[in-house]
């Protein structure tokens, strides 16, 4: 299916005032395949799955360098036709904002600069397919609400392309009750993208509270850096997490991860493994890793068939480290410890 793109031209009454052109895009994915989950509580589940979403977007070239933007996208489950999320119809992203040559402001349901840094620097399958590193790593939030986010030129938040030194700032407000700090979160991230090299550094706070009795501030700190040798790109990141509830000082979480990864293009199709440990630090010691593989096959430049297994390594057998993603239909309830998936994406 073709991107559908409705272009229009907006001109001036007066006589030498400047014409600003628009643009609308209708855009998406949609997978459909089947997913195969084992060792949840000794129970293979089987399910005909996958996230998939559209997106309307829009640019406005207002003159002098200045556009306006706007992203909405929703996620959808192609399997049964409902919604990603109950409670949210553009649940992935939406915002609106200005982009010049001082860089890009954006305010809405926007990603996260140190989630930014995991899907788009640190992880080789883009947190996509049943390797997604969020099934070990921290997320870091992904998209809050009521966010506020400014990115410097040298990254490009609408074709997130890199040109040399660029950094952003994000503020999300908890709009609580509770008082001004409840519930928000603020992030950064600093970064360098010339030739084959990507390398990043993000850093987020927030705050979580639901009582008096329950008042937890976390932090997570990532490095992440790929290099394209040709051949193959390769992977690498390291992140450091940690929580503490405000009341009685009580630390809720300390742990560390790291990933190594490898994208391997051959001809038309490409072969992505991915390595994630994650380290403890608590007196329970949930250490888990997880290891995988994906072969993608690509039909044409928007359809591919994609075949992947993950596997997941607990230290404790009580630990609730799972694997749950869409892609095998399992949530952080059901999931396993090991899973296959084999299914088709069209992106339009």
């Amino acid at each position: 299916m073709k991107k559908m793109v409705v272009t229009w031209m907006v001109l001036a009454a007066s006589a030498g005032a400047a014409h600003a052109q628009s643009s609308i895009r209708f855009s998406g994915s949609v997978y459909g395949g089947l997913g195969l989950n084992s060792g949840g509580d000794g129970v293979v589940r089987t399910a005909l799955t996958g996230p998939s979403s559209f997106m309307f977007s829009g640019r406005e070239d207002l003159g002098g360098g200045l556009a306006a933007i706007f992203k909405l996208e929703n996620g959808f489950n192609a399997d049964t036709g409902t919604m990603a999320s109950a409670t949210s119809f553009f649940d992935k992203q939406a915002f609106v904002g200005l982009q010049g040559p001082w860089g890009t402001v954006r305010a809405g349901r926007v990603y996260t600069p140190a989630f930014a840094t995991l899907a788009l620097v640190a992880d080789p399958s883009g947190t996509y397919s049943v390797l997604t590193s969020t099934n070990l790593m921290e997320s870091h939030g992904v998209r809050l609400n009521n966010g506020v986010i400014y990115n410097t030129p040298g990254f490009d938040p609408w074709t997130y392309a890199r040109s040399g030194f660029y950094g952003a700032v994000a503020h999300y407000f908890g709009e609580s009750t509770e008082g001004s700090s409840r519930n928000n979160a603020t992030g950064w991230n600093v970064g360098y993208g010339e030739g084959p090299l990507v390398v990043e550094l993000s850093h987020q706070a927030t705050n979580a509270y639901t009582s008096v009795t329950q008042d937890v501030d976390s932090r997570s700190t990532i490095v992440a850096a790929n290099y394209d040798f040709d051949v193959a790109r390769a992977y690498i990141a390291y992140s450091e997490n940690s929580a503490r509830n405000a009341v009685g000082g009580i630390r809720t979480k300390d742990n560390n991860d790291l990933l190594l990864g490898v994208y391997i293009p051959i001809g038309v199709s490409a072969v992505t493994v991915s390595y994630v440990r994650k380290n403890d630090k608590m007196p329970v010691n949930n250490d888990a890793s997880v290891i995988g593989a994906t072969y993608d096959y690509f039909l044409s430049k928007r359809t591919k068939f994609t075949v992947g297994y993950a596997k997941l390594h607990k230290k404790n057998p009580a630990s609730p480290q799972r694997l749950a993603n869409g892609y095998t239909g399992t949530t952080a309830a059901n999931g396993g410890t090991s899973a296959v998936t084999l299914g088709i994406t069209h992106r339009f």
